[in-house]
């Protein structure tokens, strides 16, 4: 279960990175390739964090 949940906190990590770099890489001028990889890290860190302050889910059943 919780390999299932870090994948979809990667790939929502992936989203929002890609998300928030729109604009601001590839043109004259722009960040440098490793600014991107200093957003996801950040992006990553701040959804894992979330995650773990999110109450447990009660399991099905009688």
């Amino acid at each position: 279960m919780a390999g299932d949940i870090d994948r979809v906190l990667f790939e929502k990590a992936i989203d929002m990175t890609a998300t928030a770099l729109r604009g601001a890489m590839g043109g004259q001028g722009s960040q440098p390739p490793s600014y991107a990889a200093e957003v996801f890290r950040e992006v990553w860190a701040a959804l894992k964090e979330a995650a773990q302050e999110l109450p447990e889910r009660s399991k099905p059943g009688f």
